[in-house]
């Protein structure tokens, strides 16, 4: 009889340091967005975020205006470690695959810095 309370205590401590760590996990939450077009020209990344899930949009413009060719949203999942960030999107299309990485991660009071990019919190 004590080996089976001592399994149980265990197994019950086992139970809680997991639930824990998966509580500890960070997620962010909200739009983030990098707009880098001159004069109305160039490209926007939005990363729109919720628990463990994003959803990507990279959107390209000509003179203020949304060329149709160059835009792409793609939803997936995502997982912050210490200093890095890791992103999972569906398909097996090239943005799919270009997107699908592990990069340096940087939390800011109202930015996020993925790489070397910057994206600042969009206020809703």
């Amino acid at each position: 009889m004590k080996k089976s309370v001592k399994v149980l205590a265990l197994v019950m401590v086992a139970l809680m340091l997991c639930m824990s760590f998966a509580s500890c996990a960070k997620k962010l939450s909200g739009e983030y967005v990098n707009d880098a077009t001159i004069a109305g020209s160039g490209i926007v990344t939005t990363y729109e975020f919720s628990g463990n899930k994003v959803t990507l949009t990279v959107e390209t413009k000509a003179l203020g205006v949304v060329v149709e060719e160059g835009t792409a949203s793609r939803e997936g999942t995502y997982s912050i470690g210490e200093d890095k960030i890791t992103f999972e999107f569906e398909g097996d299309d090239t943005v799919a695959k270009e997107y699908s990485k592990t990069l340096d991660f940087e939390e800011g009071e109202d930015y996020i810095k993925i790489g070397i990019v910057k994206f600042d919190k969009k206020d809703k």
